[in-house]
């Protein structure tokens, strides 16, 4: 029987956008009972959450999902280009070093939705659609979730564990009284638009632009159709016009932030107007129920973190909640997804609402922004640098900046000597020990590693992995690859957690050290 024809799941995910379609892979992949429905009938349609981050590319692999043919669906996110009024564009590359997926994507979200959704079905769980849940109550053991059906009848669903990835509107938020602390940005709006066009406007058309005048703000990106987004941040004159904009009032507030007045719009779709507000829920736990994307935190769309955000939430939770449902972990497991995600929330609101500019209050200092870029490398919004040095998970020893410390992402690194993939161990989703011996080429080094290493891991559970030139202990990196890709050159012992993040990194010889450290986090 597949887990979506269990009535008593062992979790409910309540929404199937991608937060909730990546939740329910990460659980189904493990072996979890899980149901997922949605309200809507059908998949949503439009490409709203159209970039894709070079993290959240990962994730996508480090889940299996098959990124390769997705990547060919879409377009790639070479290059951002700047304008600033009164100074010259500023082109910078948006690739990034040290990742299997240098480049963003741009892609529509139903299309990202579509690979999930498949994926999903591949694990035997089909979204049951048409569902909407109306009411949630707590027990000890279980919750009961009345789930309204579009035939106007109610269906009843006691699940030990539900997940809310609903959106900002969030039924099981509201119902648990999480909280959520809301605050919105007055006097400006977001007009958005996908559409073919014509005119003068300046620049590459291939690459993505973002325009700061003193009429606010333009950005555009091109789609995979031929189409190009338009999102344009300008003054609110009338809070109280509510609807979709047409063509024409967003074209309107285009050309007055390009000054580009030759510039038409053609085949245009998916208008769209946003009065923007930022939102975080005080808690993502409230006892067997949590939150995760936006129905955890909502932040203004003018960055393109919302979804990606909301994904790595999901890899977050999944597999710490599978390990609670399989009773593999205490339920206090689950209070690092709150202390991980939340803060990453509250930092991403308040950036955006620091660095927004809607052509409403004082005019930014345009000079002073630009030559801030010049210095930045721009990988702040890719997620790589993501990171929780502060979880109760992470311990260890702290290292020299550009080595993965504890609460650091492990980057992949490929070859480390056959071919082969950190991220294609790293992806079984499970606990894992990389043991790098002081000297990789001498035997008896091998060994000493190893047994450091062992003692722990077998009483834990965790597969260790000893890294050597020859490979004949354990993992073949004869080029020092992955030493160097890890900073593990005088050795290092690394427990890496599920989700690809170090848990403990010390010396090859710290044995005892991340012995307790697993004694500690994976009571």
């Amino acid at each position: 029987m597949s887990a979506a024809a269990d009535t008593d799941p062992e979790v409910l995910v309540v929404g199937a956008g991608p937060v909730g379609l990546c939740t329910a892979i990460e659980l189904a992949r493990r072996g979890v009972r899980v149901r997922v429905v949605d309200r809507r009938a059908e998949p949503r349609q439009g490409t709203r959450a159209c970039t894709v981050w070079q993290r959240t590319l990962e994730v996508f692999d480090l889940m299996g999902l098959p990124v390769g043919d997705y990547l060919g669906s879409g377009v790639t996110y070479t290059h951002r280009t700047h304008h600033f009024a009164g100074a010259e564009p500023l082109v910078r590359p948006a690739a990034q070093p040290g990742t299997p997926y240098p480049n963003p994507l741009l892609i529509g979200q139903s299309q990202t939705e579509a690979l999930l959704t498949r994926h999903l079905a591949g694990l035997g769980v089909r979204v049951e659609r048409g569902l909407t849940a109306v009411a949630v109550e707590q027990g000890p053991a279980r919750v009961t979730v009345r789930l309204a059906a579009a035939d106007g009848g109610v269906h009843t669903v006691r699940a030990g564990w539900v997940v809310g990835a609903q959106g900002p509107h969030s039924t099981v938020r509201d119902e648990i009284g999480a909280g959520w602390d809301k605050t919105p940005y007055p006097g400006t709006q977001l007009l958005q638009i996908d559409a073919r066009w014509t005119g003068s406007l300046p620049g590459d058309p291939a690459h993505c632009h973002l325009f700061l005048t003193e009429a606010g703000s333009l950005g555009t990106a091109p789609l995979p159709d031929g189409r190009h987004r338009f999102y344009a941040g300008v003054a609110d004159p009338d809070p109280s016009r509510t609807g979709d904009p047409d063509v024409a009032e967003v074209l309107d507030a285009v050309r007055r932030v390009s000054g580009v007045s030759d510039l038409r719009f053609h085949d245009g779709r998916f208008n769209w107007r946003v009065r923007l507000y930022n939102a975080v829920a005080g808690t993502y736990r409230v006892g067997r129920c949590l939150l995760a994307g936006d129905s955890a935190h909502t932040v203004m769309p003018v960055t393109a973190q919302g979804m990606n955000t909301g994904v790595q939430d999901a890899f977050n939770l999944g597999w710490k909640l599978a390990a609670v449902v399989q009773g593999r972990a205490s339920a206090r497991l689950l209070d690092s997804y709150e202390a991980e995600r939340r803060p990453i929330a509250l930092a991403l609101a308040a950036r955006n609402q620091r660095t927004y500019w809607g052509g409403v209050g004082p005019v930014p200092p345009f000079e002073l922004l630009r030559s801030r870029l010049t210095e930045d490398a721009g990988a702040g919004h890719t997620g790589l640098t993501l990171a929780y040095p502060d979880s109760p998970l992470s311990g260890g020893t702290s290292v020299a900046a550009g080595v993965p410390g504890p609460g650091a992402r492990v980057p992949d690194a490929t070859p480390y000597g056959t071919g082969d993939r950190l991220f294609r161990l790293l992806g079984r989703g499970d606990w894992t020990v990389l043991a790098f011996p002081e000297d990789p080429a001498d035997p008896a080094s091998a060994d000493l590693a190893a047994k450091e290493a062992g003692a722990g891991a077998r009483r834990a559970g965790v597969p260790v992995h000893v890294v050597t030139a020859t490979g004949r202990e354990g993992l073949a990196d004869p080029q020092g690859t992955l030493r160097a890709a890890l900073g593990a050159e005088a050795g290092a012992l690394l427990l890496v957690r599920p989700d690809g993040y170090v848990a403990f990194r010390g010396a090859a010889y710290d044995g005892a050290a991340l012995d307790r450290h697993m004694a500690a986090i994976l009571a």
